[in-house]
């Protein structure tokens, strides 16, 4: 009688697989050697990397979009398409604010900084690939802290303008930066 719905037909019961949890990731951000990064929080750990909220975007499993289909009298054969619908990758990464110890936004500043480094609204300043470019790798691991997933982005730069502060008297949200990053390709290692 197979498929009964019982404990010991459930290898991932059975066998007590833990599940993959969301929240169970790590990015660590590098940004262009024009950032200046402020001194390293908790345990040596980047700012930036304590500051991740959440990170959207992740759709590094492309295939090809479109299938084609040909026809064999009342036959349809049907063959996946004949080129991916991107190859880059666009990510989302919110940032919860704080202040330090100096009373600054340390996170904003360095990605002001980073953005500064693509246009400086101030001063009209373009900057070339080669000066805006960083990168990030996001590291995927179960509770124990054993990575398991590995995503490698050699190659990435900031997108999008920084979310704007949206001021009100009526609110008493904390400010999450959301800043968005585009790469031309990445690394995706199974460990």
């Amino acid at each position: 009688m197979a498929g009964l719905p019982h404990f010991t037909n459930s290898k991932a019961s059975f066998n007590n697989y833990e599940p993959v949890f969301l929240n169970q990731f790590e990015v660590l951000i590098t940004p262009p050697a024009g950032v200046v990064l402020p001194n390293s929080g908790f345990n040596g750990e980047s700012i930036l990397t304590q500051s991740v909220k959440s990170i959207g975007g992740l759709t590094v499993d492309i295939q090809p979009q479109s299938p084609v289909e040909q026809n064999y009298k009342f036959a349809t054969r049907r063959y996946a398409g004949g080129e991916p619908s991107t190859t880059d990758l666009d990510l989302r990464i919110d940032f919860e604010v704080n202040l330090d110890d100096q009373n600054s936004m340390a996170v904003y500043k360095v990605l002001r900084q980073w953005a500064d480094l693509i246009y400086n609204p101030l001063t009209g300043a373009m900057g070339l690939k080669t000066d805006y470019v960083g990168s990030m790798v996001i590291s995927v691991f179960n509770k124990s802290g054993d990575v398991f997933r590995r995503i490698r982005i050699p190659s990435c730069f900031l997108s999008e303008d920084l979310k704007a502060m949206d001021l009100s008297y009526e609110s008493s949200d904390i400010y999450i930066l959301s800043a968005s990053w585009k790469a031309d390709y990445w690394e995706d290692l199974f460990l």
